[in-house]
């Protein structure tokens, strides 16, 4: 955190919206006001504001001269490179020299007017989650991790056919089938393509009842004589015989 830098963009002319951006920015900066990569869902998420709506405000802060940006140049040495955050860098002379003008506002209103005509998010709004963070709920709930990446491509198109609880609900639904088995279990990519949170869940089937056989003590005086009996040969006779005599 870099409190001076932030005591600089206080002191700004910026709009509420990219003010706020700003702030976060530098919260992340070195005391020069560079190194700072935070990721567009971090800002958006303490701005209380949607993705499009940082991406609208960053790429004003750029046009203006406020900052710097380079595309996937941030994080630490061990981040992917194709999950690399973008980086910034402040110019503090062009914090310093501000004479931005602010929009327009209306009296009693809560929201302002953008350059763009369209009414920017009030604080209080609910914020949705990013394509980023829900992805990432449905890939801890789903019961095999297979393929990401298709995962991913394939989660963003069933966004466009339904909600995120839809899809986590047929998950959990999927997940906890008693008559699914890992080696069995589909693809994450394949299971949304299908569209498998529609499925309905199974009815549990019962197993027959088999007894278990047990075995049979033949009796003679039960079941008579065993006619298919191989007689005891005479030399296993007399070996008996001759053995229960030294018993006696």
């Amino acid at each position: 955190m870099s409190i001076r830098v932030m005591t600089e963009v206080w002191k700004t002319n910026l709009p509420t919206t990219e003010k706020m951006v700003l702030l976060v920015i530098a919260d992340h900066a070195s005391d020069d006001g560079t190194e700072a990569w935070p990721s567009q869902a971090t800002i958006a998420m303490k701005c209380s504001i949607s993705v499009r709506t940082v991406q609208r405000s960053v790429n004003t802060l750029v046009r203006h001269g406020y900052i710097r940006l380079e595309k996937r140049a941030g994080g630490s040495v061990d981040c992917r490179e194709d999950r690399r955050p973008n980086r910034y860098t402040i110019i503090l002379s062009r914090l310093r020299g501000d004479n931005m003008p602010r929009r327009k506002s209306v009296a009693n209103e809560v929201t302002l007017t953008p350059d763009t005509g369209r009414q920017s998010r009030p604080m209080n709004h609910p914020i949705q989650p990013s394509i980023e963070q829900s992805f990432d709920e449905f890939w801890k709930l789903y019961p095999r991790k297979t393929a990401k990446g298709s995962a991913r491509k394939a989660f963003e198109k069933a966004l466009k056919k339904t909600t995120l609880e839809v899809i986590l609900a047929g998950v959990k639904k999927y997940r906890e089938e008693p008559t699914r088995s890992p080696e069995f279990t589909a693809h994450p990519a394949t299971w949304l393509n299908a569209e498998r949170w529609l499925d309905e869940k199974p009815e549990a089937v019962e197993k027959p009842f088999i007894p278990t056989p047990t075995p049979q003590s033949f009796d003679p005086k039960i079941h008579g004589p065993n006619e298919n009996a191989v007689p005891m040969p005479t030399y296993l006779k007399e070996m008996l015989q001759n053995a229960l005599k030294k018993v006696e």
